[in-house]
């Protein structure tokens, strides 16, 4: 649920839910955590609900059905005939029809005398265009994304921003606390972000308030409360290079970028 690619998939596996569950497909989603915060089922449990998500969900906190499929991706599709047989993987986004044509041709040979509904119309939401990086925050990844002084691990670090920023790349400003998955806001806290796309995204937990601005203008102030979770800062109709500022509330903390 924190994950963009995951949610811009959803759609799509619950029109075939929802569609052909009646002619014998079942649907079993795989949540297998990428941060501590999803490890809590609970939270799972509140975001799948308010992502429509009305098929039965595994919880894989301990990677033992991702590590036995061999899979390495969010999102991924296995489809498994009615013998146990394999008969399709997708990994990633798009090529959905593929997916469905795979679903009705199974459905077909598992009840030749069945007809089944129209296939289902769902628009494929996958970006097409050349888009930044996805972008972690955390001290793990952070330094291959950044422009001017790294997140340093520990305690209370206070940052400039650097004369330049780089394409594709972030800096900070203020005071900061950098973990291993985010980076927590402190005092006067800002983050810089030079990005391409039309969609940003990023994983945000604690509580307080977000201002974003975007070239100098500022656009939007989110207030952060609850489960942690994945926000839309920008959504624009086309895509463009441009500057990204965040100035986050003490407490904030920022995991990840994405985008669209």
């Amino acid at each position: 649920y924190s994950c963009i690619n995951c949610q811009r998939s959803l759609p799509h596996v619950e029109a075939w839910y929802n569609t052909y569950r009646k002619d014998g497909l079942v649907v079993v989603g795989v949540h297998t955590p990428e941060f501590a915060f999803e490890h809590v089922v609970s939270n799972v449990e509140s975001e799948a609900a308010k992502l429509g998500v009305h098929y039965p969900v595994a919880i894989d906190s301990n990677y033992g059905t991702w590590d036995a499929w061999g899979n390495q991706y969010w999102p991924a599709e296995y489809l498994i005939d009615q013998t146990g047989e394999i008969r399709h993987v997708a990994f990633g986004e798009g090529d959905y029809s593929t997916t469905e044509g795979e679903i009705r041709s199974l459905l077909a040979a598992g009840s030749p005398t069945a007809t089944l509904p129209p296939a289902t119309e769902v628009a494929d939401a996958t970006p097409t265009e050349e888009l930044t990086p996805e972008t972690y925050l955390g001290n793990q990844y952070a330094p291959l994304h950044t422009s001017g002084t790294a997140p340093s691990p520990g305690g209370n670090t206070n940052y400039q921003y650097p004369s330049t920023l780089q394409p594709s790349t972030f800096a900070l400003a203020g005071t900061w606390t950098d973990g291993d998955e985010a980076l927590t806001a402190g005092a006067n806290a800002q983050l810089e972000l030079s990005y391409q796309a039309k969609d940003v995204y990023l994983v945000i937990g604690g509580a307080g308030t977000v201002t974003v601005q975007v070239n100098g203008r500022t656009t939007t102030t989110l207030t952060i409360a609850g489960v942690p979770k994945l926000y839309t800062l920008v959504s624009t109709p086309n895509e463009n290079a441009a500057v990204l500022n965040l100035k986050l509330g003490p407490g904030v903390q920022a995991y990840d970028f994405t985008f669209g």
